[in-house]
């Protein structure tokens, strides 16, 4: 039974490293780095097969070469997923230090017990390392999972090296394939590389699923949400109570575009987009819908709060300075608010009063909010409306 066990472990790691590294094909850095550690960790279990072919002092220091490389490939991939400090030079000090001394303890001392007792320590060493440093990037129940699985690791590699290394008197090398440690180590080591494999997986998918979400509904030159995402979070919100729409649109943009150029044009999108996104109200949501044109829903307001946070809007961004980005005029903005009614189907229909009082604010001068016809001068009669 122990040996059919240990030709299924590296067979499970393979499959386990087969899987991230397809995953990784999806542009997930991390995912490749664990499938890289799990081949290391297949081929460290099938090393101690080949005693009886190679010297045991070359097989000793092959599997320590394997899981050193495994668990370095652990903590790189663990701080990739989490966007936290590699602390490369660190780690790779540990696997020159660890490795140094097993070669010591196998060639000189030729003692099993220093040299697993150097290797396993230096290998919870590693995700340790990893995981001082992506404690506070923590966030979903996922990721606390994962974190929770390379703790486990850490605790069975640390407990079980710490128990071998008291109780027992000594193994010789030749015999450690046939001992009972190396049974447990394949027993233990499965339990952890299955619980740890399952919660990167999944922490893993997530970020994929997270990644294609954030690029199918926010704009990719605005970080704001696009349409899309608009339609999302406000069909979440909108439930009931009353909200505030406020429609915006940069005056003569494409005179900005023709005199400046489309990249300062777009930089002039991106501070419109910055003023917009700092707005403070609970429950706020911003869109860019398109060109110019932008969009902010404001749940629980009324429409004076809302046609007061909309000429702050336009204030700020009049008096903003562009000439750092080419731009030696100030740019203006022009505003139609509309709250929700008793009587609208959908949020669509307050967001059709906010276009329509656009348009006037639009085509009587620019650079104003409009929130009711009362908005607009009396003098001032029905004009052309150009952008």
């Amino acid at each position: 039974m122990g040996e059919n066990f240990a030709f299924l472990l590296p067979v499970v790691l393979t499959l386990l490293a087969l899987v991230f590294l397809a995953v990784g094909r999806f542009g997930n850095r991390a995912a490749l780095f664990w499938g890289a550690g799990y081949l290391c960790a297949a081929f460290g279990f099938l090393v101690p097969l080949l005693e009886i072919v190679l010297p045991v002092p070359v097989v000793a220091l092959a599997a320590d070469a394997a899981f050193l490389s495994a668990f370095f490939l652990y903590s790189h991939a663990l701080a990739t997923h989490f966007e936290a400090p590699r602390r490369t030079p660190l780690r790779a000090g540990v696997v020159a230090i660890a490795y140094a001394g097993a070669g010591i303890a196998v060639l000189v001392g030729q003692s099993l017990r220093v040299e697993l007792f150097v290797n396993d320590i230096a290998c919870s060493l590693l995700l340790l390392i990893a995981i001082a440093s992506v404690r506070r990037r923590v966030g979903s129940w996922i990721d606390r999972m994962l974190l929770g699985a390379a703790m486990f690791v850490v605790l069975e590699t640390s407990i079980r090296t710490m128990v071998f290394f008291v109780a027992t008197g000594g193994v010789a090398m030749g015999e450690f394939i046939g001992s009972t440690y190396a049974y447990v180590m394949q027993i233990t080591a499965t339990i952890g590389a299955l619980l740890m494999a399952l919660a990167a997986l999944a922490s893993v998918a997530m970020r994929i699923v997270d990644r294609h979400r954030k690029a199918a509904e926010e704009d990719p030159l605005t970080d704001l949400l696009n349409r899309r995402g608009f339609e999302q979070v406000v069909g979440a919100r909108a439930a009931g109570g009353e909200a505030a729409i406020i429609v915006g649109d940069i005056d003569s943009f494409k005179s900005v575009n023709d005199r400046f150029g489309h990249a300062a044009g777009d930089e002039a999108i991106r501070e419109v987009a910055a003023v917009l996104a700092a707005l403070s109200w609970p429950g706020l949501a911003v869109a860019r819908f398109g060109g110019e044109e932008f969009i902010a829903y404001l749940p629980n307001c009324r429409l004076q709060d809302a046609h007061t946070l909309a000429n702050t809007v336009r204030i700020a961004i009049s008096e903003r300075d562009l000439g750092r980005i080419g731009i030696d005029r100030p740019i203006t903005a022009s505003f139609g608010v509309a709250v929700t009614a008793a009587g609208d189907h959908t949020i669509h229909d307050a967001i059709s009063r906010a276009d329509r009082l656009l348009y006037l604010a639009k085509s009587n001068g620019r650079n104003r909010v409009v929130s009711s016809a009362a908005d607009i001068p009396a003098q001032a009669g029905p004009k052309l409306f150009v952008v």
